[in-house]
């Protein structure tokens, strides 16, 4: 298969931003069936197809701040006001800018070069990553002292790493300082499960749950209850061998969506893989 333009290929690097609202049973997280005060699964496939153009953006510019800048106009225009996938946004806009630069020939050469298009983004990217988050106000998001301004001030850190290492407890930016670590352990195990994707995903994010916890829980409950959910997703995971990923699951729900608990930064890193699933498969550059 060639590609005369290697951002073409965005619309496959993109499948998890549609897959992962769809998939069901989740742990708290918006489904079908199921959905959050403040947004829906059809806002999820309507963000994605605005993820996917800021993707885009991103790619033929060789830009974060270009695919930032674009996803907030964009969310502005349709209304959005619910912080719906930031975290999938940022976590495929370093992969995108690596197509743009022309790095396909194996997954891991474009994961490398998705780390140094984050280390080489500077205050521009930082201030559109700002910009963002002051136009969503994510409810778990606080007053910071430290090392950067913090979020409102009206000041920008010198480079979109200094923001994301000022925050390195949480899941996501981690991701992105230390070359996807997470999301290529997500990988390496849908490869290794093989088909069906949609139970094989369901498997992983029970996986990645009771090894790493999620730390959009721990944000918005405290540490007590990001360490009771991990138990939590261990005792789940054990469950799939007497009952199947589905009751597992099930049983999960029922534990997490009473407290309000939404396992949202695994589910960003979930999308991320399926999308680099996709793109594999497709390409057939493998591992």
């Amino acid at each position: 298969m060639v590609f005369k333009d290697s951002c073409s290929m965005v619309s496959l690097l993109s499948l998890g931003l549609y897959y992962e609202p769809v998939l069901y049973p989740k742990p708290g997280g918006v489904t079908l069936f199921y959905r959050h005060s403040d947004k829906s699964v059809y806002d999820f496939i309507v963000n994605a197809t605005l993820v996917e153009s800021s993707l885009a953006e991103a790619c033929r510019g060789r830009s974060i701040s270009l695919g930032l800048a674009t996803y907030r106009v964009l969310v502005e225009r349709f209304g959005l006001k619910s912080n719906i996938a930031l975290g999938s946004l940022m976590l495929h806009l370093p992969l995108s800018v690596s197509l743009g630069l022309g790095v396909a020939s194996s997954i891991y050469d474009l994961v490398s070069e998705a780390r140094r298009v984050v280390e080489s983004t500077g205050e521009d990217g930082a201030r559109e990553y700002y910009r963002l988050l002051e136009y969503f106000k994510p409810s778990h998001l606080g007053v910071y002292y430290g090392i950067v301004p913090s979020i409102g001030s009206g000041y920008y850190p010198r480079s979109l790493i200094e923001a994301l290492k000022a925050s390195s407890w949480d899941i996501v930016h981690r991701e992105l300082i230390e070359g996807y670590p997470i999301t290529l352990e997500a990988l390496n195990m849908l490869w290794d499960y093989g088909d069906p994707l949609e139970v094989n995903a369901l498997r992983v994010t029970l996986i990645l749950l009771a090894r790493h916890g999620d730390t959009l829980i721990a944000s918005k409950f405290g540490y007590s209850a990001y360490k009771k959910a991990i138990v939590e997703a261990r005792i789940a995971l054990e469950l799939i061998d007497k009952d199947g990923v589905y009751r597992a699951i099930e049983w999960l729900d029922n534990l997490w969506r009473p407290r309000g608990w939404n396992p949202g930064a695994i589910l960003d890193i979930i999308a991320t893989a399926i999308s680099l699933y996709n793109y594999t498969r497709v390409l057939g550059i493998g591992k």
